[in-house]
């Protein structure tokens, strides 16, 4: 089993209690953040995340033990563990890229995410929509990579022809998505809802 993929199932391994006030997709943002920073404080980490000081530090904990960081005087760093499962996430979601508002998705804060190469496991994007809406976003529209074009399963076959926008200049430099890759644009009221909100809908193509 890979170290990411053990992350993911590192919540469903702990015996009964209260529900937790995150997700897996907190998790993930959480490794995102540590990742690129190397050290970071607790506070920081919560603000990032998006976390109460209670739940960061139950989402610290558990990644201590399992043994994905450590804390230190200074702050939290990744340990070998925790920065292969670092790498086996920008691996295959290795861009995300902040929108000014766009009629791509709703929401006024908008975040666009590529996946790559899951564009197999994309239905009718419906799974990844609803699981950011289940994180607090407002929504989220999921365009696969075919024939070079953003599509819209059942729906668009050139979304930059079906749905002009300026975005989708920004979408192509900034994620250089290609055939076979996922693109999900998700919206809410603030950037880091809609980054959970993408987190939690990319989720629906990796586990």
């Amino acid at each position: 089993m890979s170290a990411l993929t053990a992350l993911l199932k590192m919540d469903s391994s702990r015996g009964p209690g209260p529900a937790p006030t995150y997700s897996s997709s907190h998790v993930l943002l959480a490794l995102l953040t540590i990742g690129k920073a190397d050290v970071i404080g607790r506070h920081a980490l919560a603000k990032e995340v998006g976390l109460g000081e209670g739940a960061v530090r139950t989402v610290i904990k558990w990644l201590k033990e399992d043994d994905y960081l450590t804390v230190e005087s200074n702050g939290c760093q990744l340990t070998a563990k925790g920065k292969r499962a670092y790498s086996e996430l920008r691996n295959v979601m290795p861009k995300t890229l902040e929108l000014p508002r766009t009629a791509l998705t709703v929401g006024r804060e908008q975040v666009a995410v590529l996946v790559k190469k899951k564009s197999n496991r994309v239905r009718s994007g419906i799974e990844q929509r609803d699981s950011s809406i289940r994180a607090g976003a407002t929504g989220a529209t999921t365009y696969v990579i075919k024939d070079s074009k953003f599509q819209v399963p059942g729906s668009s076959v050139d979304g930059e022809k079906d749905f002009p926008s300026g975005a989708w200049v920004n979408l192509r430099s900034g994620l250089q998505p290609e055939n076979g890759d996922v693109v999900i644009i998700c919206g809410s009221h603030d950037r880091r809802t809609s980054f959970i909100g993408a987190m939690n809908a990319a989720l629906t193509l990796l586990t």
